[in-house]
C-alpha cells in the first residue's frame, strides 16, 4: 500500500493536469488544416510527449526551489514534496532525468527546430523559477510567453510557419489568464497572511491594475482574432471562412465569464485547473471545434 501511495505521489509530482497546455502544439496544424494527416498526427503525439516530459522536469525543479514557501501555502502544501510524501532526493533525480529525456526525444525523434524550441522553454522555465517569477510584470509576461512558445513549438514540429496573427492573439489571450492567475494568488496570499515571497512582487495597490489590465487583454485578443478572420490568409485556407465569426462570441463569452468568476473570488488560482473542472469550458471548446469543422468544409 505504501509503495502504491509513493507511486501516486511520483505521478502527482509530474503535474499531469498541466500536460493539457501542450495541446496548444496542435493549433498550428489545425490552422493549416493538416492535423488529420497520419504523419502529422504522429509528429504531434511525439512532440506532446517531449514537451510534457520537459515541462514536468521544470515543475519538479520549481517545487524544489519553492519548497519552504510551498510548505506554508494553504493549497501548495499538499504537493508531494512540500507534504513530505516524496523526499527531496527524489526531486533531484526526477527533475534532471525528465528534462534531459524530453530534450532527447525532441531532438532525436521530432526534429532539430522543435528541439531548439524545447531547450529554449527549459531555459526560460529555469529562469522563471529562479528569478523572473518575483519580478514585477515580467512574471505574467513570461507566463503568457510560455503559451506562445508552445504554438511556435507546434509549428516547428510539423514544419508549419506560425502566423503572426496567431502569436498576437495568444499573447493577449494568455496574458489575460496570467493576470487572473496572479489576482487569485494575491487574494489568497492576503487572506492567509502569507509572506511577500508567496504573494509575488505585488501589493494591494496593484489589485485594481489586475482587474483592469487582465480583462482588457482578453478583449484585445478577441479583436486580433476578428482581424485575423477577415484577413486574406483565412479566406484562402477555409472553405467557409464566414463560419469562423462564431468563434469570436464563444471565446468572448468564455474570457468574460472567467473574469466575472475571478472578480467574485471563486476562480481556482490556476485557470487551467479551473477549465479542466468546468463543464462550461468543455462546452465552449466543443462548440469551437464544431465551428472549425464547418468552416473547413
Amino acid at each position: 500500500m505504501q509503495k502504491d501511495n509513493q507511486l501516486l505521489a511520483v505521478f502527482r509530482a509530474l503535474r499531469p493536469h498541466q500536460w493539457s497546455k501542450n495541446l496548444l502544439l496542435i493549433v498550428p496544424a489545425v490552422a493549416a488544416q493538416i492535423w488529420m494527416e497520419p504523419d502529422v498526427v504522429l509528429e504531434l503525439v511525439l512532440a506532446c510527449v517531449a514537451f510534457s516530459l520537459t515541462a514536468s522536469g521544470g515543475y519538479i525543479l520549481n517545487d524544489l526551489i519553492d519548497f519552504d514557501a510551498d510548505r506554508r501555502h494553504p493549497e501548495k502544501q499538499s504537493r508531494p514534496f512540500a507534504s513530505g510524501q516524496l523526499s527531496l532526493s527524489w526531486g533531484f533525480v526526477m527533475g534532471p532525468v525528465l528534462l534531459f529525456s524530453g530534450i532527447a526525444v525532441a531532438y532525436s525523434v521530432v526534429n532539430i527546430q522543435f528541439g531548439t524550441v524545447v531547450v529554449t522553454y527549459a531555459l526560460l522555465s529555469a529562469a522563471y523559477s529562479r528569478w523572473i517569477k518575483r519580478r514585477l510584470l515580467l512574471d505574467v509576461m513570461l507566463l503568457a510567453g510560455f503559451y506562445a512558445l508552445r504554438l511556435v513549438a507546434g509549428g516547428a514540429a510539423v514544419s508549419v510557419e506560425v502566423s503572426s496573427w496567431l502569436l498576437a492573439f495568444s499573447m493577449f489571450f494568455f496574458l489575460s489568464l496570467a493576470f487572473a492567475k496572479r489576482l487569485m494568488e494575491f487574494d489568497l496570499s492576503a487572506q492567509e497572511h502569507l509572506s511577500s515571497s508567496s504573494a509575488r512582487p505585488y501589493t494591494s495597490v496593484d489589485r485594481d491594475a489586475f482587474r483592469t489590465i487582465g480583462p482588457t487583454c482578453g478583449l484585445l485578443s478577441i479583436l486580433v482574432l476578428a482581424l485575423y478572420i477577415s484577413s486574406d490568409t483565412v479566406q484562402a485556407i477555409y472553405g467557409r471562412p464566414q463560419a469562423l465569426w462564431l468563434v469570436c462570441p464563444l471565446l468572448l463569452y468564455w474570457i468574460l465569464r472567467i473574469w466575472f468568476i475571478a472578480l467574485r473570488g471563486d476562480l481556482h488560482h490556476d485557470p487551467v485547473v479551473f477549465a479542466l473542472r468546468d463543464r462550461v469550458s468543455y462546452a465552449v471548446a466543443g462548440a469551437i471545434l464544431v465551428v472549425l469543422y464547418l468552416a473547413s468544409r
